[in-house]
This record gives structure tokens, C-alpha cells and sequence, in this order.
């Protein structure tokens, strides 16, 4: 079954974001995929604060798989895929709106963060419930 990204946020490929080969560098798409996290956050988790609750990035792998060119109309998609007790998977991909192409992939851990204490803490109640509830049966709990 192919997963379901919720949260799709349109992207405007701007002219800074192209190299000098004519397609979006490489060093841009993080960008692209920080748009989609934090409107999913926004929906998802809105009592994340970034300051006194909020989540670190543990790892990231990131799949170019075309190139996205300067007039493409693009739209980043969101999802949480694996649901731990301090830490989650999150899953974004960059999609040409013209044609359903899946342009790049990424796939994040982020881990629950006590910014005072300076260390990982367990996934707040609420947001654990809303994440859950929000993605289904296709969400992996460990």
C-alpha cells in the first residue's frame, strides 16, 4: 500500500535556489523540507514552541531523484512514519504538481527535546495522540 502524505504545502522555486547548471541546488531542498515539517507541526503538534518544546534532528538521508527545474510547479509532502518514546521518523518528498513525478525523497529522526535540561525526553501525551490519530493504521509504533 503506498503510504499517505498529508499536509502538501506548495513551493516556489525561487531564482536564488537555481545553480548554475539551470536546476535547484542540492543545498536548497533542506529548505523545502523544513516548509513541509513545520506545517505539519503547526497542524499536528501547535503547542510546539521550538524553545521550550521541541524536537532536534538526530539524522537525515535525502534521495535526489530528478532534477527540479527553475519553472516547476513543486509541492512538498509530510508524514510521520515511525513513532518511538523519545524520537520519531519523518518522512517528506518533493512532487512536479504537472505530472505526480516524486522529484526527492528524505527521510529524518527527531528526537524530543528538553532545551533547559539540554537532553532527549519522552514525546509529550498530546502529541503522541495527535500523531497517531492523524496517520493511521500506516504508522509504525515502537
Amino acid at each position: 500500500m503506498e503510504p499517505v502524505y498529508s499536509f502538501p504545502v506548495n513551493i516556489q522555486v525561487r531564482f536564488a535556489d537555481v545553480d548554475i547548471m539551470g536546476h535547484v541546488s542540492n543545498t536548497v531542498y533542506q529548505n523545502y523540507y523544513d516548509t513541509g515539517k513545520t506545517e505539519y507541526f503547526d497542524h499536528i503538534m501547535p503547542d510546539l514552541d521550538y524553545i521550550n518544546k521541541g524536537v532536534v534532528g538526530a539524522s537525515i538521508k535525502l534521495e535526489y531523484l530528478l532534477p527540479i527545474m527553475m519553472k516547476y510547479k513543486i509541492l512538498v509532502e509530510s508524514r510521520i512514519s515511525v513513532l518511538g518514546t523519545k524520537s520519531f521518523t519523518m518522512e517528506h518528498r518533493l512532487v512536479k504538481i504537472e505530472t505526480g513525478e516524486v522529484l526527492a525523497t528524505c527521510t529524518a529522526v527527531l528526537v524530543c527535546y528538553d532545551s533547559k535540561a539540554c537532553k532527549s525526553m519522552v514525546i509529550y501525551d498530546n502529541w503522541r495522540k495527535a500523531i497517531i490519530e492523524h496517520e493511521g493504521d500506516q504508522l509504525i509504533i515502537k
